[in-house]
């Protein structure tokens, strides 16, 4: 009996002793995720924020356990700012996490002049377009009559990141669309795209064109594969 006895004392010991390491763990963990000194009090943002206030993107964060930042925070800041397309979070412990923003790729600035006032928006990659007179030194589309047709903005990023995979100088491109024809130019070239659809292959016969020659001259469409070429 005295043996069952000390068999019985050491399971209840071994028992007990694992039920205080695991309370131990809880109530520092507890501790750690309440504690003042792991609170987010520092917070750094690189990238672009041309389109929000820092103030207001990082407030989320400012005061919440460290341990529990994650991209979830500010989910709803990124709903809010659709030209987002990624945050990477960094931490610094205890108290300082820097929030790296990437921006969608921009792709050309519209000045739309069918209202009585003109009208100029920046066109992202997720073919979201925002409103804005900066000037950025990227592809520029002027729009004199109208409507466009559906699908208007994904053909200028087809357009765009099919002519980006070429060695042309893409800043150079300018476009124009007068309700009827697409028209581009290209340095001291005219091209007629015909109607703003399938640019995407458009732009793919263009590029294997005038990549590695200097064009001067008119380029007039066919079809989506086939043109005409006037280079001088």
């Amino acid at each position: 009996m005295e043996i069952d006895f000390n068999e019985q004392e050491k399971v209840s010991f071994r028992s007990f002793l694992i039920f205080s390491v695991f309370l131990l763990i809880i109530l520092n963990t507890g501790f750690t995720l309440n504690s003042a000194y792991f609170r987010v009090s520092k917070v750094e943002v690189i990238g672009s924020n041309e389109l929000f206030d820092e103030a207001d993107f990082i407030k989320p964060a400012l005061g919440q356990s460290i341990w529990l930042i994650s991209n979830d925070t500010f989910s709803n800041n990124m709903l809010q700012i659709p030209t987002i397309e990624s945050v990477i979070i960094s931490k610094e412990f205890p108290n300082r996490i820097t929030i790296e923003l990437t921006e969608y790729d921009k792709i050309m600035t519209i000045t739309d002049l069918r209202g009585s006032i003109p009208k100029k928006s920046t066109l992202y990659k997720n073919m979201i377009e925002i409103e804005s007179d900066e000037i950025f030194s990227i592809p520029s589309l002027t729009i004199t009559n109208g409507p466009v047709p559906t699908g208007f903005n994904g053909e200028m990023v087809s357009l765009i990141m099919t002519l980006k995979s070429y060695n042309l100088d893409i800043n150079s491109f300018n476009f124009k669309y007068n309700g009827d024809s697409f028209i581009g130019e290209y340095r001291a070239t005219l091209i007629d795209f015909g109607k703003p659809l399938d640019l995407g292959s458009k732009s793919s016969a263009l590029g294997s064109l005038i990549k590695n020659s200097d064009c001067k001259g008119e380029i007039r469409f066919i079809n989506k594969e086939d043109l005409i070429a006037n280079c001088s």
